[in-house]
C-alpha cells in the first residue's frame, strides 16, 4: 500500500509463495560397477551425479540385496565420501546386487541403477601348463605320454588335460584329446616312422592353459630298451634250501625287443635237471628234491639287439655229510698211525 499526506492507498497483493530452501536433492549417482570380487567381499565404484541439486554432496549411501530377497540392506553406517567402497561380510556362493544414493543438505537422491547380480566367490584364472611330457612307451602307430599336474590351478580345480601333437615337417598342432582326466595318455593312429612332437594343456572351468614345453622330436616305432633285471637286494642273497626240498627262483625283467633268456650252472645240464618257465616279463627256474649237487651259482643271461645282461644267484643245499674218501694211512708205528682223508 502506498501512503502520503492524504492517506493510505489501496493494497497490491502478490501470488502465494512457499518458503523453500534454494536447492534440491541431487541426481542419482551414475556408472555403478563392481571392480573386485572375492568369496567374502566386493569393491564398488561409481561416478558423481550430473547435478548436486544446488547443495554440495555430503556423502553416499550404499545398499545391497541378495538374489531372491525383497529387502535392501544398508552397507555403510556413515556416509561414504569417496567414489569407492568395499562391501564385506558376504556369504560365499550367494549373489548380490548393489545401488547407491547421493546425499546433500536437501536429503537423499533417487537410487542409482542397480548393478548386475554378482556371485561372492574367489576369482579364478586359467591354470598354468603341466610339466613337459615324457614318452614312456612307443609302438609302430602309437606313443604313450606322461606328465606332472600344473603348479597353479587358477583357483579352480583342473578337470582334465588336452594333448596335442605335430609332425616335424608341419606347422599346425593337432588335438588328440580335449579332456583326458589322468596324467597319462596314449596317442594312437600315428604314422609309422614319422617324427612327432607332443605337448599338453591344463583345463579348468575358465578354459585351456598355455601349452607345456613340447617333447623332443620322437620317431614313431617300437621302442627299444636294453635288458635289465627288476629285482631287489633281497633276491640277490644266497638261497638256502634243505636237501629233499624244492625251490623256485623267479626273476622279473625288462627289455625291448624281448630278450632271449638263458639259465646256466657249471657242470650241470639245467634242461634236464630243472623246470624253466619264461614269458616276456619274467623267468623262473624250479628244482624238485634238491641235493647237494644243486648247490652253487646259477647264471641268468638276457640278450637282445641292444645289449646283454647277466645275473648270478647262489643256492646252498643243507644236507647231512656223506662218507669221507681217499683215506691215507702213514707214519705207522707199533703204537700209532696218522690218518688223512678227503671230505
Amino acid at each position: 500500500m502506498g501512503v502520503n499526506k492524504y492517506g493510505v492507498g489501496e493494497p497490491l497483493e502478490s501470488e502465494a509463495i512457499k518458503a523453500l530452501n534454494p536447492y534440491t536433492v541431487p541426481n542419482a549417482p551414475k556408472s555403478l560397477e563392481i571392480t573386485s570380487v572375492t568369496k567374502e567381499a566386493m569393491t564398488l565404484c561409481w561416478a558423481r551425479p550430473e547435478s548436486d541439486g544446488g547443495s554440495e554432496i555430503s556423502g553416499y549411501v550404499i545398499e545391497r540385496r541378495e538374489k531372491n530377497s525383497l529387502r535392501w540392506i544398508r552397507v555403510n553406517k556413515k556416509p561414504v565420501y569417496d567414489l569407492r567402497v568395499k562391501s564385506s561380510g558376504l556369504r560365499e556362493g550367494c549373489e548380490y546386487e548393489y545401488r547407491v544414493y547421493a546425499e546433500n543438505a536437501a536429503g537423499l537422491s533417487a537410487p542409482s541403477d542397480s548393478s548386475p547380480l554378482i556371485r561372492a566367490e574367489d576369482p579364478i584364472f586359467l591354470p598354468s601348463p603341466p610339466s613337459k611330457p615324457k614318452v614312456i612307451e612307443s609302438t609302430k602307430s602309437s606313443v604313450t605320454l606322461s606328465w606332472v599336474k600344473p603348479l597353479f590351478d587358477g583357483g579352480s580345480p583342473v578337470t582334465g588335460y588336452a594333448v596335442e601333437h605335430r609332425k616335424s615337417d608341419e606347422t599346425d598342432w593337432t588335438t588328440a584329446v580335449t579332456n583326458v582326466r589322468g596324467t597319462e595318455y596314449t596317442v594312437i593312429a600315428l604314422t609309422s616312422g614319422a617324427e612327432y612332437s607332443f605337448r599338453v594343456r591344463s583345463v579348468n572351468k575358465v578354459g585351456l592353459s598355455e601349452p607345456s614345453d613340447s617333447t623332443e622330436p620322437h620317431i614313431v616305432k617300437d621302442r627299444e630298451e636294453e635288458p635289465t633285471f627288476d629285482i631287489d637286494s633281497e633276491m640277490r642273497k644266497t638261497l638256502i634250501v634243505k636237501a629233499g626240498g624244492s625251490f623256485t627262483m623267479t626273476v622279473p625283467y625288462r627289455g625291448k625287443p624281448t630278450p632271449n633268456v638263458m639259465w646256466s650252472k657249471p657242470d650241470s645240464d639245467l634242461r634236464a635237471r630243472a623246470t624253466i618257465d619264461t614269458n616276456d616279463k619274467q623267468t623262473s627256474l624250479s628244482i624238485e628234491k634238491a641235493t647237494r649237487n644243486d648247490s652253487g651259482k646259477y647264471t641268468l643271461t638276457l640278450q637282445n639287439i641292444l645289449n646283454t645282461a647277466t645275473l648270478t644267484l647262489v643256492v646252498k643245499v643243507l644236507d647231512s655229510p656223506g662218507p669221507p674218501s681217499n683215506i691215507v694211512v702213514r707214519e705207522v708205528t707199533k703204537e700209532s698211525a696218522v690218518l688223512s682223508w678227503d671230505v
